[in-house]
């Protein structure tokens, strides 16, 4: 078996399937309540549905869902590419910024942030 395959059923093992999650991916230390996105969006459903929204968003005739599952799954082959180059940009241009990564949050650690943060090349490196 590739090891693609093999990663992705260890993957499914630990966190379930994309329309089903195991736990709540954005707070490890709770439980998927409302599959797939964890969340009760209602109230967000209602607001986007409104007329008056529609009208302002200019999507008049276009069908809203909040997580279409035909489009996350071809999403999950969309890596993206490192934006580093273009953030120590910002930071030589003195352009200031916040990585924020939620210490209970799966999808986006803040070990992750925590290294690329460190590995970034720019001017004042080793002050940061």
């Amino acid at each position: 078996m590739p090891a693609f395959y093999e990663c992705q059923i260890a993957m499914e093992t630990i966190l379930g399937i994309p329309t089903a999650p195991r736990f709540n991916v954005y707070d490890i230390r709770e439980k998927c309540e409302h599959p797939p996105l964890c969340y009760d969006f209602s109230n967000v459903d209602k607001f986007l549905l409104r007329d008056d929204v529609i009208e302002a968003l200019g999507v008049k005739g276009r069908k809203w869902t909040e997580c279409n599952t035909v489009v996350h799954l071809f999403l999950l082959f969309d890596y993206m590419p490192s934006l580093s180059p273009k953030v120590a940009y910002l930071l030589e241009n003195n352009v200031t910024g916040l990585v924020y990564s939620g210490d209970k949050d799966f999808i986006c650690n803040w070990r992750g942030g925590e290294a690329w943060t460190h590995e970034l090349e720019w001017s004042h490196k080793s002050e940061f």
